[in-house]
C-alpha cells in the first residue's frame, strides 16, 4: 500500500509559506547593524578628513608667517589668501585672515585691511577672533584718520576680549581715538572704566595720566 504524502503549502495553494518570525527579526537586526556600521564609517571619514584639513592648513599658515617674518610681504600675502580660500572654515584659515590684514597694515594699506576685516566680522567668526579682528579694524581706521570709527572698533574689541589686560588696552586705544575725534566725554569714560574695573592692568597708570590731563587733575 502506497504511503500518502501531504502536499506542501506551495503545491496546495501555489504560495510560499510565511517567513518564520525569527528570520524576519534577524534580517531587521542585520539591516540595523549595517546602517550603524555605515554611519560610523562616515563619521570616522569626516572627522579624519577635517583633522587632516586642519593640519594642512596649520602647516600652510606656518609657512606664510615665516615668509612674512623673512620680509617678503607680497609673497606672504599671496600665500595667506590662497590658504584662506583653500581651507575656509578651519582655525588656521581664520588666523590667516588676521595675519593677512596685519601684513596689509604693515604695508600701509589700511583701507584694504578695513574691507577685509569688515567682511570677516560680517561672516560671524568664532568668538575668539572678535577681539583681534576688531582691534585691527580700529588700527586700520586710526591709520586712515577715521577717529570715531576707530574708537567704536576698539570698544567692540574690549567687550569681546576675554582677559583683563586686553580689555584695558583696547579701552586705552578707544580713549586715544575719542580724543582725536574731539569726543572728550567718551574718552574720559573709557579711561575711568580702566581705573575702576581694571586697576591691576598695565594700562592703569596711563589711563590716570590721560584722564588727569583732560580734567585738570580731577578723576
Amino acid at each position: 500500500m502506497a504511503t500518502s504524502v501531504a502536499p506542501t503549502s506551495q503545491e496546495a495553494g501555489g504560495n510560499l509559506s510565511p517567513v518564520p518570525w525569527y528570520r524576519d527579526r534577524n534580517r531587521r537586526l542585520l539591516a540595523s547593524g549595517i546602517v550603524l556600521v555605515l554611519a560610523a564609517a562616515v563619521t570616522w571619514f569626516v572627522v579624519t578628513s577635517n583633522r587632516r584639513k586642519e593640519e594642512f592648513a596649520s602647516r600652510s599658515l606656518g609657512q606664510a608667517r615665516a615668509t612674512a617674518e623673512a620680509g617678503n610681504l607680497p609673497l606672504a600675502s599671496s600665500e595667506l589668501q590662497k590658504l584662506i580660500q583653500t581651507y575656509k572654515g578651519t582655525d588656521a584659515a581664520n588666523e590667516a585672515v588676521i595675519t593677512l590684514n596685519q601684513v596689509r597694515l604693515v604695508n600701509g594699506q589700511p583701507e584694504l585691511a578695513a574691507v577685509g576685516l569688515r567682511d570677516f566680522l560680517a561672516n560671524k567668526p568664532p568668538a575668539k577672533y572678535l577681539a583681534p579682528a576688531n582691534g585691527l579694524l580700529g588700527t586700520s581706521f586710526e591709520m586712515a584718520r577715521k577717529w570715531p570709527d576707530a574708537a567704536d572698533a576698539y570698544m567692540r574689541a574690549s567687550e569681546a576680549a576675554e582677559v583683563e589686560y586686553l580689555k584695558a588696552s583696547y579701552l586705552l586705544d578707544a580713549g586715544r581715538a575719542y580724543v582725536a575725534a574731539d569726543k572728550k566725554d567718551e574718552a574720559a569714560k573709557a579711561y575711568r572704566t580702566i581705573i575702576e574695573k581694571h586697576p591691576k592692568s598695565s594700562s592703569m597708570t596711563e589711563a590716570q595720566v590721560r584722564l588727569a590731563e583732560m580734567t585738570g587733575g580731577k578723576m
